[in-house]
């Protein structure tokens, strides 16, 4: 059996047993994926700022010092929390659609 068709019939399943429908169990889960993933970028965000203090200060701080040939960690973490915070602005707008 396909997938898609075994976990249709999951759905139908628990939309039985469960006072909700098929729909409301996927929008659901759908969410709470959502927002465990939103928990899990506003921890990682958190610990960049805990380590730079602000996206800001972290740029400024690539702008003055630079980024060693030999050592990529700052201009690393800049991408990820750019990453991240245009990750956290697509949730957000994905859940304000739901």
């Amino acid at each position: 059996m396909a997938r898609e068709t075994v976990i249709q019939e999951l759905i139908q399943r628990a939309a039985t047993v469960l006072p909700v429908s098929g729909e409301d169990l996927l929008l659901r889960g759908i969410t709470a994926e959502a927002v465990e993933r939103i928990f899990a970028l506003k921890r990682a965000a958190a610990r960049l700022q805990a380590k730079y203090g602000s996206m800001e200060a972290l740029e400024q701080r690539i702008h003055d010092e630079g980024v060693s040939p030999d050592d990529h960690t700052l201009y690393t973490d800049l991408l990820e929390w750019r990453a991240i915070r245009y990750e956290l602005n697509e949730l957000l707008r994905f859940l304000e659609s739901v």
